[in-house]
């Protein structure tokens, strides 16, 4: 049964935008401790710092909320089901860019307490997106690179039907701890730079280096979006075909060698660098355009 927003509810979040909503379930608290090192926290702090958004109004007021598309409400009653804390889930229809109808879902919790945890240990009120950082406690990595990968991130095959992972950060902070866990996995070493037209970090890694990583993440009954879920089985089932060849130990390049490229003709590098044209002229058109981070 669908209700709307009380006056209560409306005045006790600071939101007005909750008039009208529908309420399609609420849920009351019990008690439990918070920490990231759980599973569940360290998952849902990732989805906070890519989905969620932190209010904080007057006379401690406020409320953490996570918009998602229609299609992806299972997931929103999970975390209500799971968080011991008052919270609601109402839904509303808007007008975009992309449909005159759009359907969303949206997640409510307004307890002190628990935007006090969020605060504490690292998330900010309002806007976020390039201040964001690691949680500044102890946490679950696996599952809050998960969270972010569920938010910011996409996962599935190419459209030559390879595997890949990829996410997406403004943060310079995620993007160099997120490195660091994806070499600890394949234990290669991945450089990090922002592209020039969205001033964001585009890290991915593809083939088996992708299937390693979503092994990973995305292990049994973990909590994740039911469709990525979807997308990392499709990972985990391909198989290289037997005609590709899989290049082992490429060489790497180094900041001295980019330096290079930049400041001198193609054949001058061929010579110098021993590397081949085609190499030389891809890395140049990948410096250029900084539209990749991370290469396979």
């Amino acid at each position: 049964m669908f209700r709307t927003a009380t006056n209560k509810e409306v005045a006790e979040s600071g939101r007005n935008d909750l008039i009208g909503c529908k309420i399609i379930a609420t849920k009351k608290m019990k008690e439990e401790v918070l920490t990231l090192e759980n599973s569940f926290y360290a998952y849902l702090f990732g989805l906070i710092q890519t989905d969620g958004h932190l209010y904080q109004n007057s006379r401690n007021r406020g409320r953490l909320s996570i918009e998602l598309g229609k299609r992806d409400e299972a997931l929103l009653f999970e975390l209500q089901k799971r968080l011991p804390f008052n919270s609601t889930i109402s839904e509303r229809t808007r007008r975009t860019n992309f449909s005159s109808e759009y359907v969303s879902v949206i997640w409510n919790v307004f307890d002190k307490r628990f935007r006090d945890f969020l605060v504490k240990n690292g998330i900010p009120s309002g806007r976020k997106s390039n201040i964001i950082s690691t949680p500044v406690r102890k946490y679950s990595e696996v599952d809050y690179f998960r969270g972010l990968i569920d938010g910011d991130g996409s996962l599935g095959l190419t459209a030559k039907g390879f595997p890949f992972l990829s996410l997406v950060s403004a943060s310079s902070e995620i993007a160099n701890e997120y490195i660091g866990f994806l070499k600890s996995i394949t234990g290669k070493e991945k450089t990090a730079a922002q592209n020039k037209r969205d001033n964001v970090f585009n890290i991915a890694v593809y083939k088996e280096d992708a299937q390693k990583v979503v092994t990973i993440l995305y292990y049994e009954n973990c909590l994740a979006l039911p469709r990525k879920i979807q997308k990392a089985k499709d990972v985990l089932n391909w198989q290289r075909p037997i005609s590709m060849k899989r290049i082992e130990n490429r060489k790497r390049w180094t900041d001295i060698e980019d330096n290079f490229i930049l400041s001198n003709s193609i054949n001058d590098a061929v010579k110098k660098l021993d590397r081949s044209q085609s190499s030389i002229e891809m890395r140049l058109w990948r410096l250029k355009s900084s539209s990749q981070l991370v290469t396979d």
